[in-house]
C-alpha cells in the first residue's frame, strides 16, 4: 500500500545482521565442538525441518505466480494471457517443489508428500489472491518480482559457492576416518576429489553454505505483504521476525542432523538476508 515501507525498521535489520555476525564468529572458533555436541540424526526436530524447512522457497515461487495472475493486464489481452501463463508455471513449479522436498528426508509415500505440498501451495496461493484483491496492480507486480528474484538469488548464490567450495559435512566426518573437519574458510576440494574418487558421494562435500537455511530465510519475504493489504500495515517487523525465527530453527536442525556446521547455516542465512535487502533496494517504488 502507499506509504508502507517494504522492510522493517533499519534497527531491526541491523540487529538481525549483528546476530548472524556474532554467530558466525562463534562458529569460526567452536564450529566442530558445537556440531559434535548437537549431532543426532534421529532427532524428530531435525527430520521435520529437513523435510519441510525449505518450503518457504517453494511457496515463494507459488506466491509470485499467484500475484502475476492477480495483477494480469486486463486491457492488453496478449500481455494478460502471458502473465497468467507465467503465473501458472510458477504455481506448478512451486507445487512440484513442495510435493517432492519431504521425500528425501522422511519415510512417507510420494502420494502423501504430494498431497501435503499441493495443499500448502493452494493455501499460500489462495491467501495471496485474497490479499491482492484491492491492491494496486503495479505494486503487486513489483512484489511478485521481489519474491521471485530473492528466492532465485538464494538458490543461485548458495550453489555457486557450495559446489566448488567442497567443505565436508559433519555426518561424513563423524563416520569416515578418511574425512576430517575443515574450517569454513578452507576449501575442501583436494579432500573431496580424493574421497569422491574412492566412492564417497559428492553430496557429502556441499556443507558451506547451507541451502536449507537460505531457502528457509525466504519466509522473511512475509514482511512485504503489507504492501498488498492495508490490513497488515504496521506488521512488517512481526512478519519479518516470523520468517527469521523459522530460518533460525532450520539452521539449528541442520546442525543437529550433521548436514552443516554453525558457520554454514549462518552463511546461508546471510545470503537470504542480503538478497532480501539488495533486491528490495532495486525497487525504489516499493518504498513510496
Amino acid at each position: 500500500m502507499e506509504g508502507t515501507r517494504p522492510l522493517p525498521a533499519k534497527r531491526v535489520l541491523l540487529c538481525a545482521g549483528a546476530f548472524l555476525l556474532v554467530m558466525m564468529v562463534i562458529g569460526s572458533v567452536w564450529d566442530y565442538p558445537i556440531s559434535r555436541a548437537l549431532y543426532n540424526q534421529s532427532s524428530v526436530l531435525g527430520l521435520f525441518f529437513a523435510a519441510f524447512g525449505e518450503y518457504p522457497a517453494a511457496l515463494g515461487f507459488a506466491a509470485a505466480g499467484a500475484m502475476l495472475i492477480s495483477a494480469r493486464n486486463r486491457e492488453k489481452r496478449l500481455r494478460g494471457i502471458l502473465q497468467v501463463l507465467a503465473g501458472c508455471v510458477l504455481l506448478l513449479f512451486g507445487a512440484s517443489m513442495a510435493a517432492v522436498l519431504p521425500t528425501g528426508y522422511l519415510h512417507i509415500s510420494p502420494g502423501l508428500s504430494a498431497v501435503i505440498g499441493i495443499a500448502c501451495t493452494a493455501l499460500a496461493a489462495g491467501g495471496i489472491l485474497r490479499l491482492c484483491r484491492d491492491a494496486d496492480r503495479g505494486t503487486v507486480l513489483r512484489v511478485a518480482a521481489v519474491f521471485l528474484l530473492v528466492v532465485f538469488a538464494d538458490i543461485l548464490v548458495v550453489n555457486l559457492i557450495k559446489i566448488p567450495w567442497g567443505r565436508p559435512r559433519m555426518r561424513l566426518v563423524a563416520v569416515d576416518e578418511r574425512a576430517c573437519f575443515l574450517p569454513w574458510w578452507q576449501p575442501g576440494t583436494d579432500l573431496r576429489d580424493a574421497l569422491v574418487a574412492a566412492g564417497v558421494a559428492a553430496e557429502e562435500f556441499k556443507s558451506f553454505p547451507s541451502g536449507h537455511t537460505a531457502n528457509a530465510s525466504a519466509l522473511m519475504l512475509l514482511c512485504l505483504l503489507p504492501k498488498l493489504s492495508s490490513k497488515l500495515e504496521g506488521k512488517q517487523t512481526a512478519l519479518f521476525l516470523t520468517g527469521f525465527i523459522w530460518a533460525a530453527l532450520v539452521a539449528l536442525s541442520r546442525i543437529i542432523m550433521g548436514a552443516h556446521h554453525l558457520t554454514d547455516t549462518m552463511a546461508g542465512f546471510a545470503v537470504g538476508l542480503i538478497s532480501l535487502i539488495a533486491v528490495c533496494a532495486c525497487f525504489p517504488k516499493l518504498k513510496k
